[in-house]
């Protein structure tokens, strides 16, 4: 009885806290935001991109279906408009948002056993598939969540400057990261154990899916007052907010041009170039270097300007990094690949903390996480459809020539995204 009770007082204090924070509690808040958002996008590193796209072709899928497993989260997004419900409706949610996380960084991590337990190939792919999807169902649920309750810790003069530090150390540790990851799989694909390199990573995700659990349930949550929603108000009410209607229609526009080539970029990097790990994460590597440069520059000139201003310069340099992959081939991605990297690093360091705050920037603040999931979900259905798209379009589009030049259908899928990208930044004149 008396080890119940201690229990329930651990975890009271854990994820409880019902005595004021004090500005102690706030920057110590705010430094293991950093940490979390280390361990977040390590996870995120080893379970998408070149290393999602190797473990799915070893399984024996083609890049069609290769595209739209690397969709999934996308798609899930849309589960975001009904979390709102359940966390407008509840004073505390710490408890709730670090469970669910901790659940989905296993979940990512128990994708990577499958073949231990299943030995069909078919099913296999497809129980690789569906616990990935539902992996995702408990990290979507909680996104808007996590993003409010951290926004909540960082004072508005100062949350360019914080977000771009957060991404900073992020993309410092995902790159340490990947680049080890990526020999220790070149070592082990090379030896002919690739399924052995595969489980290392698993095991990996898990211990980081620890450490991640371990940061999120050592941050306080400030007191919040809950906004009882239901369903409909979920559903309906930001789209009938005029104004902020405008910003879901730039995000729905944001997705489609990102979406539609955005899962093939990994795939065409392994199946298309053929290129192996070691390279792909040295790749990274010069992408991580600048945008952790990047994203502290592009944060203080929010700071200082605006985060739409950020947003259109930002997606317009991306724009045109898009475009530019039409001429990515075997033979000239050696020479085009670092540059078009850097300038993507660039590119992505003001995408990445502006586009996340936009979104809350233009929300009512007593109903952020409502307008922000409702606008996570409309944009992830989507981005999912101009995946969808995207994979047709890649059955359909013949390979062809330019002066001598091989084009394959994806390489005009990334010409596409590239024209969509700069279309969107034209649209966003409408935001003021």
């Amino acid at each position: 009885m008396e080890k119940t009770m201690y229990l329930k007082r651990v975890v009271s204090r854990t994820f409880f806290c019902d005595t004021p924070m004090t500005e102690a509690d706030f920057k110590k808040g705010r430094r293991l935001f950093i940490a979390e958002g280390c361990c977040a996008n390590g996870i995120a590193t080893l379970t998408t991109g070149a290393f999602l796209s190797g473990y799915i072709s070893f399984l024996g899928a083609d890049d069609s279906i290769n595209g739209l497993i690397g969709s999934i989260p996308v798609l899930l997004c849309a589960l975001q408009m009904f979390s709102s419900i359940v966390l407008e409706n509840i004073r505390q949610k710490k408890f709730l948002i670090a469970g669910f996380a901790l659940i989905h960084r296993l979940l990512l991590a128990a994708v990577f056993f499958v073949p231990l337990y299943v030995r069909d190939s078919g099913v296999r792919l497809a129980s690789v598939i569906g616990l990935y999807a539902f992996a995702h169902c408990f990290g979507a649920f909680i996104g808007t969540g996590t993003g409010n309750w951290m926004l909540n810790l960082v004072p508005d003069h100062i949350r360019g400057s914080f977000l771009g530090k957060k991404d900073a150390f992020a993309f410092a540790f995902t790159t340490v990261l990947s680049l080890i990851m990526g020999r220790v799989m070149d070592w082990f694909r090379f030896s002919g154990m690739e399924q052995t390199g595969f489980l290392v990573v698993g095991f990996v995700v898990f211990i980081i899916a620890g450490s991640d659990f371990m940061c999120l349930s050592s941050i306080k949550e400030p007191e919040s007052t809950p906004h009882p929603q239901k369903l409909r108000a979920a559903i309906f009410e930001p789209l009938a907010d005029r104004e902020y209607r405008k910003v879901m229609m730039v995000y729905m526009f944001w997705n489609l041009a990102l979406q539609i080539a955005g899962p093939f970029f990994s795939v065409y990097m392994v199946t298309g170039l053929h290129l192996d790990y070691t390279y792909i994460t040295f790749l990274g590597l010069i992408s991580s270097i600048v945008r952790v440069v990047a994203s502290y520059v592009w944060g203080r000139l929010a700071d200082a300007t605006s985060w739409l201003k950020v947003s259109r310069l930002s997606m317009g340099l991306l724009g045109l990094v898009h475009a530019s992959w039409l001429f990515m081939t075997p033979e000239t991605c050696y020479v085009m690949q670092p540059v078009l990297q850097a300038i993507s690093g660039a590119a992505w360091g003001g995408i990445s903390i502006s586009v996340f705050n936009l979104q809350y920037h233009y929300a009512p603040t007593d109903k952020r996480v409502l307008y922000v999931s409702a606008n996570s979900s409309y944009a992830g259905l989507c981005g999912f459809l101009a995946t969808m798209l995207g994979a047709s379009l890649l059955k359909l589009i013949p390979s062809f020539e330019i002066l001598g030049m091989p084009v394959t259908g994806m390489q005009v899928l990334f010409l596409l995204s590239g024209g969509l990208i700069l279309g969107c930044v034209f649209h966003m004149r409408k935001l003021s």
